[in-house]
């Protein structure tokens, strides 16, 4: 009766907050807010995307469908390939495009992790300071990754032959690590996930999770995706808390239509909402599934989307796939122990915290926890003088986490934060402000003045890229424009349910109709900042660069730069003067870059010039200008 009223209210309050999200008041069933209390003091997962996808770098997206008119299933008819036991199936680890079915459905025939360890996998990721993990029982491509009864498309009919799941949940109770299972409702591979007859799939999705839910001890949570087929999602809702009392889960796939289902963006960052609980799902290398090793994000990366998620209020849900013998990576596992190292000095700026007071912005952003203001400035500031809105509290104390002996003003105008830039760290200097007051009192401060990027469609051009035709590499997709469709966001998130904003139709937009045309058929429907869309160089460019034409000479004062991995080694920043490029800024590292300059420059042409790298090709999502 007390879970009944609380969801209630909590249902009149975020439609009076003017949520958009589903919330039913007359069906209170499902998740509560409080249910996700430990969830918000984590701040931290992992997510592990694992399947027979790893043996050659794919996944179930990645597999070419059977011939129209058969059935989902029609591989287990057919005879088995000789490539999948000569192991010429290898060989589309290096291949473009899609799988072929008859290869794909086949790999459970040489799925074999004989070096997989849950305990050590465990072991690894709480000492990375995760909160808790997130793991593929079924991906797209239909395979599962447990003991079901309901296929024999299955890991017990591998070589392997056995209870990933099982193992895994096993060693999470061991060692305390909250577990939640990723379910994917699509099914490429089963001829039961028929759209036009659904009935049969009911019975079947109902019975996997009832086995998901019912046969590996406590689960937290159910991470689902994929899948538009109609179904009882009552019934599963009423299902899956009756059998895990307590568990949360996001709204894809069965649409979270009720209780209080949380956000998922995926390859790019939340916004800041203190409602709906959310997690920016994201990649710690160059796919979901193990790819082999290549464009494995920076630590400094890794922790900017950490610490910008805290910020706004939300989780980091980073992922890895596996090897295909069932290790991790030994440069992707150094990588989570240095984060882990990480959170050990700076953990409580995360743990337990709640973002604001202050919105994020340029700058950084900032936690928050009882009378304790953390503000994270990941920006680059010269002259170590940080300019805020004033806090609505006594600041009894000022100090850091990262080293050094700040100093305070705060006037009826400002709050002035001054600090040694022999003190700043990157990617994350760390000021700490302790108030008179508890600082979940003060309502969120908005820190975006001037932040409106001056790039709007501005020309860009490079030396060089990848893939002229697609927004994974053409130089197009590092700025926005105004012809975009939907909304974008501003540089940090703010484009949820009740701070979406529009591009700025007021922008001069000098292209054509064909350009325009051109442009828009490149980005399609990727949102701005959004992780896969980004200008790539070519593998011959030794010292590519990216230039923006901005039309007319344009005054900034700040730069941002956002890397998709952290490759960048050495860098300038030029303006083009009469006929020649003059260097205003240099640096080594770029990662999450935001500059703000000593002075304001006036150009209409400014580049960035790539002068040396990690060995790896640099893909740039974001150039933009600022006043």
């Amino acid at each position: 009766m007390e879970r009944k009223s609380k969801s209630a209210l909590l249902s009149i309050f975020l439609l009076v907050c003017g949520a958009v999200f589903p919330l039913q008041a007359d069906e209170q069933i499902g998740a509560v807010l409080k249910d996700y209390q430990w969830w918000r003091e984590a701040r931290f997962g992992v997510f592990i995307h694992w399947g027979v996808g790893s043996c050659i770098y794919r996944h179930g997206l990645q597999r070419q469908g059977p011939p129209k008119g058969q059935p989902s299933d029609i591989a287990r008819k057919l005879p088995v390939p000789e490539d999948i036991y000569n192991g010429k199936y290898m060989e589309w680890r290096n291949k473009g495009g899609k799988a072929p079915f008859i290869i794909y459905d086949n790999l459970y025939r040489v799925f074999n992790p004989v070096k997989f360890n849950a305990e050590e996998w465990v072991k690894t990721l709480k000492d990375a300071g995760a909160g808790y993990i997130i793991f593929t029982a079924r991906h797209h491509d239909g395979f599962c990754m447990w003991n079901t009864k309901t296929t024999d498309y299955n890991v017990m009919n591998t070589p392997f032959k056995r209870d990933i799941c099982k193992e895994l949940a096993d060693a999470c109770h061991k060692y305390n690590m909250p577990l939640m299972w990723y379910y994917s409702i699509l099914d490429m591979y089963d001829s039961r996930y028929d759209i036009d007859n659904p009935q049969a799939f009911e019975k079947l999705i109902l019975a996997r999770i009832r086995e998901l839910l019912t046969n590996y001890g406590k689960i937290v949570g159910m991470w689902w995706d994929g899948g538009h087929i109609k179904f009882d999602k009552k019934k599963l809702c009423n299902m899956i808390c009756e059998l895990q009392p307590g568990i949360i889960y996001n709204g894809r796939g069965w649409g979270g239509r009720y209780g209080l289902s949380f956000a998922s963006p995926e390859q790019r960052l939340g916004s800041f909402d203190m409602d709906r609980p959310w997690e920016t799902c994201a990649i710690m290398h160059g796919g979901w599934f193990w790819d082999g090793g290549k464009n494995i994000k920076s630590l400094n990366m890794c922790l900017c989307m950490l610490v910008d998620c805290a910020c706004g209020d939300g989780n980091l849900a980073l992922n890895f796939g596996p090897c295909p013998n069932g290790t991790i990576f030994p440069e992707i596992k150094e990588r989570y122990l240095d984060m882990g190292k990480w959170l050990k000095k700076y953990g409580e700026s995360i743990y337990k915290t709640r973002g604001g007071p202050y919105k994020p912005g340029l700058w950084g952003g900032s936690t928050r926890n009882g009378d304790k203001v953390y503000l994270h400035i990941t920006q680059e500031w010269p002259g170590g003088i940080l300019e805020l809105p004033p806090l609505p509290a006594e600041i009894k104390k000022c100090g850091t986490l990262t080293g050094g002996e700040p100093s305070y003003e705060q006037t009826a105008d400002k709050l002035i934060i001054r600090l040694d830039p022999k003190y700043h760290h990157k990617p994350d200097t760390i000021i700490v402000l302790t108030l008179n007051k508890d600082a979940m009192s003060i309502e969120p401060i908005n820190t975006m003045i001037n932040a409106k990027t001056l790039t709007v469609n501005a020309r860009a051009t490079a030396s060089s890229c990848s893939n002229r035709n697609s927004h994974r590499g053409a130089p197009e997709t590092a700025v926005s424009y105004s012809f975009e469709t939907g909304k974008i966001a501003k540089h940090f998130g703010e484009e949820g349910s009740k701070d979406k904003i529009e591009i700025n139709k007021n922008v001069p937009c000098p292209f054509s109709e064909k350009e325009k045309e051109r442009i828009s058929q490149l980005i399609g429907k990727t949102q701005y900042g959004h992780f896969w869309r980004f200008w790539m160089p070519a593998k011959t460019d030794k010292q590519p660069w990216l230039m923006l034409d901005l039309w007319n000479p344009v005054t900034f004062s700040r730069v941002g730069i956002g890397e998709l991995y952290g490759q960048i080694r050495g860098y300038k920043l030029q303006y083009m003067d009469g006929d020649e490029w003059k260097t205003f800024y240099e640096g080594k590292r770029v990662d999450q870059l935001q500059i703000k300059l000593p002075k304001p420059f006036t150009a209409r042409k400014i580049r960035l010039l790539i002068k040396d790298t990690d060995g790896n090709l640099p893909s740039i999502v974001k150039f933009d200008l600022f006043k």
